[in-house]
């Protein structure tokens, strides 16, 4: 293969792969608990250093491809808080909070002894890419703060109170890494979607996409209903001369005048979704009225 002779990386495809803005902090991203940290400034610094050795051998005058090894993981988060609340002094500080004692303070006080629920199930980074209306999410695992408070106050300035939360090990499942970073599958467009209005023709629902569909198409998630009533969708197949649209064969083949509707939740199994040829899967979406003359 010859050497390649572009010396510009850019592409149109970089259009779809920018990082934007500094993103937003939540703890325990994705449970019953979620709730944002606060606004920053100045952004937020992450460091997932894989700490390595080399397994030496008599004789080599080198590193050897395969006998470099992992021995830890560092994962930290360095965020710069503009807002300061109680919650995050106390995260920064691994401290007790008296809120009943005074009724016009909380009081925040130290203590010698990290407890569990001074860790934070996750912390979350959530921030957008260009090509997706999907956020990018990095996870970190059991987070806690690791470096204290240090910070001063200017005038004529943003003060911000600098904290870093580091991610650590679960000793129930401590071969499980302490970070997850979500990057969303980004495509032509926005998202995989309907586009338009569903259609019936030949007796049959007809959906347009705004991408190619993949060949396969599972008809698990798609539920449709005539005059009120749920219909079972016998097959789904994508079209044979346009590849942007899926037909779904009902049990009932509807009567023109009949309210026709179409639905689709994701299923739990990613082998049972529908995707475009980019391997985007389609999301749920609520009943659609279908055109029907």
């Amino acid at each position: 293969m010859p050497n390649a002779t572009n010396t510009i990386g850019f592409t149109a495809e970089t259009l779809k792969h920018l990082l934007i803005d500094a993103g937003c902090l939540y703890k325990n991203y994705g449970l019953a608990s979620e709730a944002p940290i606060g606004a920053t400034s100045g952004g937020n610094e992450l460091d997932i250093t894989p700490k390595t050795r080399q397994i030496k051998a008599d004789g080599l005058k080198g590193n050897v491809k395969g006998l470099t090894q992992i021995v830890s993981v560092d994962c930290t988060l360095k965020v710069n808080m503009l807002e300061i609340t109680t919650d995050t002094l106390k995260m920064a500080l691994m401290a007790d909070v008296d809120t009943v004692t005074n009724p016009d303070y909380d009081i925040i006080t130290g203590r010698a002894v990290i407890l569990d629920t001074d860790y934070l199930e996750n912390l979350a980074l959530v921030g957008t890419i260009s090509g997706s209306a999907k956020p990018i999410v990095i996870i970190l695992k059991n987070a806690l703060g690791s470096d204290g408070i240090k910070f001063t106050n200017k005038d004529s300035s943003d003060n911000i109170l600098p904290i870093t939360f580091t991610a650590n090990v679960d000793p129930e499942t401590p071969s499980d890494s302490v970070y997850e970073i979500h990057y969303p599958k980004v495509m032509g467009g926005s998202s995989f979607s309907v586009l338009g209005t569903p259609i019936i023709d030949n007796s049959k629902v007809l959906l347009t996409f705004n991408d190619t569909v993949s060949p396969t198409t599972p008809k698990d998630g798609f539920v449709v209903t005539i005059d009120g009533v749920a219909d079972v969708v016998t097959t789904c197949a994508r079209g044979i001369n346009n590849f942007d649209t899926i037909t779904l064969t009902l049990t009932t083949p509807p009567t023109s005048g009949q309210v026709v509707t179409v639905a689709y939740t994701k299923p739990v199994l990613d082998a049972s979704d529908i995707k475009s040829l980019s391997s985007i899967a389609l999301d749920t979406f609520t009943a659609l009225t279908v055109i029907n003359n």
